[in-house]
């Protein structure tokens, strides 16, 4: 996961699959399979090209819950909120 984080880091918003997927509103994620399990965190930028991580979870299904990417939203919100 830290090599990918590296990757991000490097190629910021131009980042895309199979790495990074845009998902809804700004919220995107980090793909990466660690043995068997496939894992994701959730980010958007911030100003000036910051990478804000929301959160991570092991993918069990198809498709992105959706109850993850409102976090990561009510998060993001959270976030801006107190960067004021």
């Amino acid at each position: 996961m830290y090599g990918l984080l590296s990757i991000l880091q490097e190629k910021g918003n131009t980042l895309r699959e199979p790495y990074s997927k845009h998902l809804d509103d700004g919220i995107i994620e980090l793909r990466c399979k660690v043995g068997n399990n496939i894992i994701r965190v959730l980010y958007f930028f911030y100003y000036e090209g910051k990478i804000i991580l929301t959160n991570g979870f092991v993918k069990k299904t198809q498709k992105t819950p959706p109850e993850e990417i409102r976090l990561a939203k009510e998060r993001r919100t959270d976030y801006i909120e107190r960067m004021g």
